[in-house]
């Protein structure tokens, strides 16, 4: 716990500082002049853009944002985080830790029920836990459930149960590991470790994962491939009713932000993301809410280190020398992000700012393209390949289409609005550079570097492989010190940064604009997708 209460002491005086006020206080101004609290009232459709369509909405196979904006609504965990980023408590009302940190004694809140009406009882979250060990790909939380004793021999199929659970009763659970690891109470606040209905899972797994049964303030409505996903309250949801009476996550294929602003102007969806132009639009509204917060996350381009194109260091480093980041923020997204310098964001544990490994050097680079050309005279053609076609994301990419283009280079962009397409061309032996963005599941370093880096990790699109970093990421889990965890992270950062398998572009934030009339958001330093919208709320009736 100890490295946990350091993360989010860290990360609460800084995230703070972002949140802009207005956006979910609660309070009027009376005919006398006098601030009263306002009543919530219950009732309404929540209209929310979802820049894409999510392959599914079974938490042990999302892979991306859009799907966990969803699963954020329908599913609860084990633990949750606090706007602030500290662990509290979720389906489990109380934990305690035995054993020297090696066993973690979970009690399950009384009378909870899944959508279907159905108890959540110990032998639900052995179920939900267990699948996720045997999920291929795997997925982003595995690493954490692999401390647990027999997780490993249970992935492998050598035995039939993980002798690390224990049912003690319907609603005590006891989780044993096979030595402390201190981000595993943090782990079980991922998405992923929602709690699934074990028969229902099992009747019919690939009908769950479009028609979803869970705990959460929302159950499943409708899902229209290609328009949208509606979910209406869950009445009996143990944290109280929400006010809202439904959610429609209405979606937007490709990230069109353009339609999207079009349709928020008109009143047709509550909220929409902010970026670039997008603010100067709307300033003339002044009664719109704005929400802006520094978040963890990352915006990059990451390179297919095994294609022959870019196996050359020296070419990968001019690439990444050759862009002016603070150009393009302030051109494109009109200084709205940070521009990177490191892999870690600021206020992550390990992030420092000193340890910059990007910068712009137009000598650098041209200096580079030499050594990697080795007299060869006829630059390479190089393809990037972007999920989003939006206009921001097109002035980006041709920004850094001339930068490279001033060494010789030549890039094509290759637009797959799809998300499966995407994704699936980043697996592909195609790819050469790809553009993507990475928001920590957790506040821990971990959470940020294993998924990109991890030789065995889904997400390593980069094809980066390094035993020695492999070993000090299994060397920092085992960690309880916090500054050493820190400085651990650090290190493998650096180690990282030595291959250049991706070039930071910036830092992102949530940055978010509502109607005038809505009311209770929280935003989470998590990102976007990790809002909860139980207690969001409408100063009028929204009859849509």
């Amino acid at each position: 716990m100890c490295c946990f209460r350091y993360c989010a002491c860290t990360l609460v005086s800084f995230f703070l500082l972002g949140c802009l006020p207005g956006y979910s206080e609660a309070v009027k101004e009376t005919e006398k002049g006098g601030i009263v609290a306002e009543q919530p009232h219950s009732g309404g459709i929540y209209r929310i853009p979802l820049l894409n369509e999510p392959p599914t909405l079974d938490p042990a196979f999302v892979v991306d944002s859009y799907g966990m904006s969803v699963v954020q609504q329908i599913f609860d965990g084990l633990v949750q985080f606090s706007p602030e980023l500290f662990v509290i408590p979720g389906l489990a009302e109380d934990w305690r830790v035995e054993g020297n940190g090696k066993i973690y004694r979970f009690s399950l809140r009384p009378n909870v029920r899944f959508h279907n009406g159905h108890p959540v009882t110990a032998s639900d979250v052995v179920f939900s836990l267990s699948r996720l060990i045997r999920v291929n790909p795997p997925p982003t939380i595995l690493p954490h459930l692999l401390k647990i004793s027999g997780a490993q021999e249970f992935r492998e199929k050598k035995i039939d149960q993980v002798t690390g659970f224990k049912i003690v009763d319907d609603r005590v659970l006891l989780v044993k590991l096979e030595e402390p690891y201190t981000p595993f109470l943090t782990a079980l606040g991922m998405y992923q470790a929602k709690i699934v209905p074990k028969e229902e899972v099992e009747l019919d797994g690939s009908a769950f994962a479009k028609k979803p049964i869970g705990t959460g303030p929302f159950q499943m409505g409708s899902w229209e491939v290609g328009k949208g996903i509606r979910l209406n309250k869950f009445a009996e949801y143990f944290g109280g009713v929400p006010y809202l009476d439904q959610i429609h996550f209405s979606i937007y294929p490709g990230g069109n932000i353009e339609e999207v602003l079009s349709d928020f102007q008109n009143g047709k969806i509550e909220e929409m993301p902010v970026y670039g132009q997008i603010h100067q639009k709307l300033l003339e509204n002044k009664n719109l809410r704005w929400v802006h917060r520094p978040s963890l996350s990352i915006l990059f381009y990451g390179f297919n280190c095994e294609h022959p194109l870019l196996r050359n260091l020296e070419l990968r480093k001019a690439l990444g020398a050759a862009i002016d980041r603070q150009q393009i923020v302030s051109e494109v997204y009109k200084g709205q992000f940070e521009p990177a310098t490191t892999i870690l964001p600021p206020g992550m544990p390990g992030y420092q700012p000193q340890g910059k490994r990007w910068s712009f050097d137009q000598d650098l680079a041209k200096s580079l393209i030499k050594q990697a050309l080795g007299g060869n005279e006829t630059a390479p053609t190089i393809e990037v390949v972007s999920n989003s076609q939006s206009l921001l994301a097109q002035a980006e990419l041709n920004m850094v289409r001339e930068a490279w283009g001033q060494l010789g280079v030549n890039m094509t962009i290759k637009y797959i609005p799809d998300w499966s397409q995407f994704e699936q061309y980043l697996k592909s032996d195609s790819l050469q550079i790809y553009r993507y963005a990475w928001f920590a599941d957790i506040p821990d370093p971990d959470n940020f570097l294993q998924p990109l880096f991890a030789s065995d990790s889904q997400v390593n699109f980069m094809r980066y492989r390094d035993s020695a970093v492999d070993a000090f990421f299994r060397e920092a889990s085992r960690l309880s010190d916090p500054m050493e965890r820190a400085g651990l992270y650090h290190r493998i950062e650096g180690m990282v940064a030595d291959s250049c398998p991706l070039i930071p572009l910036f830092y992102l934030g949530v940055d978010r604009v509502y109607q005038a009339y809505i009311r209770g958001v929280e935003v989470s330093a998590l990102g976007e997708q990790a809002v909860s919208y139980r207690r969001v709320w409408l100063t009028t009736s929204s009859e849509q």
